[in-house]
């Protein structure tokens, strides 16, 4: 077995994208179809429980219970790899440690890359909908400076025709006034 071919339950959970606690249970409930080893009471887990993962991860995703997937699990023919040698175990921690590290790292950045570039879109898009509220505001400002133009225009249409109506008053009662005059003379 080689040291890549080993790994542990942090790298299948950087690998299959599930926490560690899902991957615990997935280990206790399919334990028969995901291959493993183990060394001096430390799991090791053998490439092909990747696929398995995956396998289980997809079924969970759609619904299926525990039963179901053991039964699909079981007409896949997955295959169980017999035990390795101690030796081969040893050999593969011993170079397997530093590798896997750095695989996990590797999917580490390439996830952190795909987060950045799935901010970023995000940002643009809050961008973009921010220059869309600030055209908006910028109309919303427009229609209220005529709005008040033309609140100003019919205050001073009102102030003209309310002195046209005093004066309009004060003709109508001199005119009455002078009329009432001239029936009294």
């Amino acid at each position: 077995m080689k040291a890549l071919e080993l790994l542990t339950i942090n790298g299948l959970s950087y690998i299959v994208d599930v926490s560690k606690d899902t991957l615990s249970e997935w280990m206790e409930d399919f334990n028969v179809y995901i291959p493993k080893t183990v060394e001096k009471n430390v799991t090791y887990y053998h490439p092909e429980a990747i696929d398995v993962l995956k396998f289980i991860k997809k079924c969970k995703s759609q619904d299926y219970q525990n039963g179901q997937i053991t039964e699909m699990l079981a007409n896949r023919n997955v295959p169980v790899p017999s035990n390795s040698s101690l030796e081969e175990i040893q050999h593969s921690i011993d170079e397997g440690c530093q590798k896997e590290n750095i695989l996990t790292l590797m999917q580490t950045i390439g996830k952190t890359v795909s987060n950045v570039a799935s901010q970023e879109k995000t940002i643009q898009a809050l961008q973009q909908i921010q220059r869309e509220q600030n055209r908006k505001i910028r109309l919303l400002e427009e229609q209220t400076n005529e709005l008040n133009q033309e609140i100003e225009a019919l205050k001073q249409q009102e102030t003209t025709t309310s002195i046209y109506e005093i004066k309009k008053k004060s003709f109508a009662n001199l005119f009455k006034n002078s009329v009432h005059d001239r029936r009294i003379r």
